[in-house]
């Protein structure tokens, strides 16, 4: 047998597209699907409503600093640095953030509180409330009520465990023993409507407690290193307020490096300012020795004192000189270097360092440093700490800074030496100047200490005229390249997406619960679907369509319409019965539950046999649930359960329908042991009693799906027929089928399908027998405003 549901451990499952199927699983269905939408869009709609939008803003600025005087002379700019993780973690700092927030004068939040939501108004608010003083430090954070009243707005608030009214009249500063503030009505007719609508209020901010609410949405990003370009973004519930805090980052971090770059290069202009003046007091009391000196020695002309030994003194103190300050700059240097070397320190001790071997020396190898150090901050932002790149550059620098202590170490050893050399060069000279006189050796004395203050006033005047330049020359080249906006819609939650979201999901939940109910369909609807589910040994009878109008009981319909579809069809059932037994008398109709039409399938194959004259008898043999007798209108007081128990004969239990040739036998009062009743030998006896007094016989056996009592009635019946019912009737129900045929023994067991819907296109009985007729036509439907009047055969 070729079948396209299988039955896996007593279910069917559909496998193949059947139409009719998915027909019938949409037709019972459907409405679960707009449900389902429906669902979904009250979801959406409820989350739109009650979610707070989430708007961003975003500027990008582009830092990049010129110093056009260190262009000029030809230096170094030690302001500019050639990594963006300093600028970055600047932007991205709690420091610039607070800063920002104090440069908004965000003192005060205004609120908007609804049934479900809470809106920060911020500029949109329609009042406004500007401190002025805040003498309670107790109310920064505590809510103040801000309602209307008549032409006042009244502030109600909570202060000491007191509950405080304040009544005051807009636009005019007010003053208690908490605040002093004044409160501005942009418009009152929309302040009244705000304040019904909503309750509004206000309180004053903390800005440490206040930015660090704030800070965790802002987001600073580098977009393109080498362009030193960078992106501020934030994301807040208020446009407005997005916009700003971004705008406000900005200007913090330009005013914060302009000022920390111009306070770096003042730092060097001072200590060459504090130099120079101790330098000019110096040359003033050189001044005033000599002066003073020549005249109490009486000494016009100093020209005339001994030149070359005065020379050489001068020429071995300026060299001592140099040599003490080499001392002194190469021990600064050290320091500098081994205690946490920064690059921006060392950069400025350069200027200091005095022209030289010592000056070109450490400056190659400072620079160094410095290209490792730079290295250090990039590497610091762009890969993870440990990483083997950085703790290579960190063994550099150490490295690095080993050899620059050596090569300071040789130099102080040679600038020792030959400091030592020249003090024991000038003692020497020194002792052949005492040979001069006294008075000329003490002029020459002085004079050469007026020279070397001269030289060095000279020397650190040169260095502050070159950093006045290089610091007149920097200017800041930090820009905008895109201003921040207003947003004017929200990133999330974003309605189209969502809305596209919630339709596809209500699809897909629509199409996977009709997938579901397709694949698990269990019912049986037309004949085609028991012609693939039963075995082929089975016989198929034909349909018997469905009856519009409710009935209680299972009635006589063919003795009140000869001529309908329900007549029309149980008259092919009864051609078709001609060709499975000639001979056939005893017919057993059975089911596999209650309500698939037995009774009724047997009551009117029984008025269609009789109608062809055939003396018939139907006997109702469910003896737990009989309906016959309700079907007839008749009592069920006398019958089967009497007969097989022997308390009665066949005769006083025959009754008489309006069908003149068919009789019944109703089930009798209910039994206590029905199954010993219908399993006894005096059952048998009364079967084969009616064969010989009717020509057919008839039995409305209770379902096999529920007992067992109608097997032997199926396996001793000439033709067994089983009733499924369409939309009714489960698929697994033909395993019931199998079993009878495999295991019980029934044989030739036909099929009868109760309860088809009729469409335009007709009605089948299977075997190719068609009927196109509807009701109206030909056929009569079938008319329930009279009774059955039967007549009772005594």
């Amino acid at each position: 047998m070729s079948e396209e549901n299988v039955s896996e451990g007593g279910l069917v499952k559909n496998k193949d597209f059947d139409v009719t199927i998915f027909s019938n699983v949409l037709r019972k269905t459907w409405y679960f699907i707009p449900i389902i939408f429906l669902f979904f869009f009250t979801l959406t709609f409820l989350y739109l409503r009650y979610t707070k939008p989430v708007y961003e803003s975003s500027t990008i600025i582009q830092i990049i600093s010129e110093d056009q005087g260190a262009d000029i002379l030809n230096i170094k700019n030690i302001n500019e640095s050639g990594s963006l993780s300093r600028e970055i973690e600047l932007l991205r700092s709690q420091f610039l953030f607070e800063k920002a927030i104090k440069n908004m004068g965000f003192y005060v939040s205004h609120f908007a509180e609804g049934d479900v939501l809470t809106q920060e108004l911020y500029i949109q608010s329609s009042f406004q409330v500007i401190p002025f003083e805040l003498k309670d430090s107790t109310l920064i954070n505590q809510r103040i009520n801000v309602v209307g009243s008549a032409d006042k707005v009244v502030l109600t608030y909570n202060s000491k465990g007191k509950t405080k009214y304040l009544e005051i009249l807009p636009d005019q500063i007010v003053e208690n023993e908490d605040f002093k503030i004044k409160v501005l009505i942009r418009d009152w007719a929309s302040f009244q409507i705000d304040a019904e609508k909503n309750k509004l209020y206000f309180f004053f901010n903390d800005i440490e407690s206040l930015s660090r609410r704030l800070h965790n949405n802002l987001n600073v990003e580098a977009i393109n290193p080498q362009a030193r370009t960078i992106e501020i973004s934030y994301q807040g519930n208020n446009p407005a307020l997005s916009r700003d805090i971004v705008q406000s980052v900005a200007q913090a971090f330009f005013d914060n490096d302009e000022r920390i770059k111009k306070e770096s290069a003042q730092k060097v202009l001072n200590f060459i300012d504090k130099q120079l003046d101790s330098l000019v007091i110096e040359l003033d009391r050189s001044k005033d020795s000599i002066m003073s000196f020549q005249r109490a020695a009486n000494i016009p002309n100093p020209d005339d004192i001994s030149g070359n030994i005065s020379r050489r003194i001068e020429m071995l103190e300026s060299q001592m000189f140099e040599l003490d300050q080499q001392l002194r700059i190469i021990l600064d240097v050290r320091n500098k270097i081994n205690d946490n070397p920064d690059r921006l320190e060392i950069y400025r001790l350069i200027p200091l360092i005095i022209e030289g071997e010592l000056s070109a020396r450490l400056l190659v190898q400072i620079e160094e440093l410095n290209t490792l150090l730079e290295r250090k901050e990039d590497l610091i932002f762009n890969v993870s700490p440990g990483s083997d790149i950085l703790r290579l550059n960190e063994d550099r620098i150490q490295r690095l800074v080993e050899n620059i202590n050596k090569t300071l170490d040789f130099l102080l050893s040679r600038v020792n030496e030959k400091y030592k050399m020249a003090q024991e060069e000038l003692k020497l000279f020194q002792v052949e100047y005492f040979k001069i006189p006294e008075k000329r050796m003490e002029l020459s004395r002085l004079k050469n200490l007026q020279n070397l203050n001269e030289k060095y006033y000279n020397l650190f005047t040169e260095k502050q005229v070159l950093y006045s330049i290089s610091n007149a020359g920097y200017t800041s080249q930090n820009k905008v390249l895109k201003r921040a906006s207003l947003p004017t819609d929200p990133i999330s939650p974003r309605r189209i997406l969502i809305l596209g979201a919630a339709m596809f999901l209500a699809f897909i939940l629509s199409g996977g619960f009709i997938f579901l109910k397709y694949v698990s369909y269990d019912e049986i609807n037309h004949l085609g679907d028991l012609e693939k589910l039963l075995p082929e040994r089975v016989g198929i009878l034909g349909s018997i369509p469905l009856v519009k109008h409710k009935m209680e009981f299972s009635q006589l319909l063919v003795a009140e319409s000869p001529k309908s579809l329900i007549a029309e069809s149980l008259r092919a059932i009864r051609t078709n019965l001609t060709f499975v037994k000639q001979d056939a008398k005893l017919y057993a109709v059975s089911s596999s539950i209650s309500g698939e039409g037995k009774t009724f399938v047997s009551l009117n194959l029984a008025g269609i046999i009789a109608m062809s004259g055939k003396k018939t008898v139907i006997i109702d043999l469910d003896l737990r649930k009989p309906k016959i007798h309700k079907g007839l209108f008749v009592d069920n007081d006398l019958g089967m359960s009497n007969l097989l128990a022997g308390h009665s004969s066949v005769e006083k239990c025959i009754k008489q329908t309006a069908i003149e040739n068919l009789h019944f036998i109703t089930a009798g009062p209910i039994p206590p042991n029905p199954s010993e009743l219908i399993l006894s030998n005096r059952f048998i006896e009364i079967v084969d009693e009616l064969k010989s007094k009717y020509d057919i016989v008839i039995i409305d056996n209770p379902p096999i799906g529920i007992v067992s009592d109608g097997v032997q009635v199926l396996c001793m019946a000439d033709v067994p027929i089983y009733v499924f019912k369409a939309n009714y009737s489960k698929r697994h129900f033909v395993n019931r089928v199998k079993l009878l045929m495999k295991q019980q023994g029934v044989k030739n067991l036909n099929i009868i399908l109760n309860g088809v819907k009729q469409t335009k296109s007709g009605y089948g009985y299977g075997y190719g027998y068609g009927y196109g007729y509807g009701y109206g036509g030909y056929y009569e439907e079938p008319k329930r405003k009279k009774r059955i009047k039967f007549k009772i055969k005594k």
